[in-house]
């Protein structure tokens, strides 16, 4: 079978911006279900990414060092097996151009590299269809969190993809990953690579739903 993929077509960057500061809103939403209005974990320590494409293997690499666990980014990333379906694995080359889809270069979703987190003892588990309020739950918890999100947190487009083995999946153009650190009642706190900051509840929505609120927790 061939892969095909259907988009949505929205307006796409056609470069890689800096995050830029966003100035808060006020309040709308607080958080629900008795949890803290705010909280922020320390000592998540975000590193530029070695190649073009491997920002889930440097997150993941961030993300259990977190928790005390010395992965690098080089050894998660030859885990990944090559395949063209980024839920079983690796989608394109690592050194290939960002924002593609499949199966052009690509990257990978979540299942994959909670699998290589789990083996190397650091508890990941893949989900999607993840709330905000479980975001801040495990926040809240002191267990920051891996989001497949669109670029630095853009807004963005789901696209159905169907790989060479017959199963269908959404992907979308710009897929990065990050890891949120922290919440208020506005938005969420952010550690991408070396860069720190924050978006608003709705602009995080908006692009964590564009890869049907996909995550790794603790």
């Amino acid at each position: 079978m061939t892969p095909t993929a259907t988009a949505t077509n929205t307006p796409l960057p056609t470069n890689t911006p800096q995050p830029q500061p966003t100035a808060k809103p006020l309040p709308t939403n607080a958080p629900e279900d008795g949890l803290p209005s705010s909280y922020q974990i320390s000592g998540v320590n975000g590193h530029g990414q070695s190649y073009n494409l491997s920002c889930e293997s440097r997150a993941a690499a961030d993300w259990a060092a977190f928790y005390g666990v010395s992965l690098s980014e080089n050894s998660i990333q030859s885990a990944l097996p090559i395949t063209d379906n980024p839920e079983t694995g690796f989608v394109g080359d690592v050194n290939g151009t960002w924002g593609q889809i499949p199966p052009n270069d690509y990257g990978v979703h979540a299942n994959p590299i909670a699998s290589i987190l789990s083996s190397n003892g650091v508890s990941a588990n893949a989900s999607k269809a993840v709330s905000l309020t479980e975001l801040r739950r495990q926040i809240a918890s002191g267990n920051p969190v891996l989001v497949w999100v669109v670029g630095a947190v853009w807004g963005g487009s789901p696209v159905s993809y169907t790989a060479s083995d017959g199963s269908t999946t959404t992907v979308a153009y710009y897929e990065h990953v990050v890891i949120l650190t922290g919440y208020d009642e506005t938005g969420f706190n952010i550690v991408d690579g070396y860069s720190t900051y924050w978006r608003s509840n709705s602009s995080f929505s908006s692009s964590f739903g564009a890869l049907n609120n996909m995550a790794i927790t603790h």
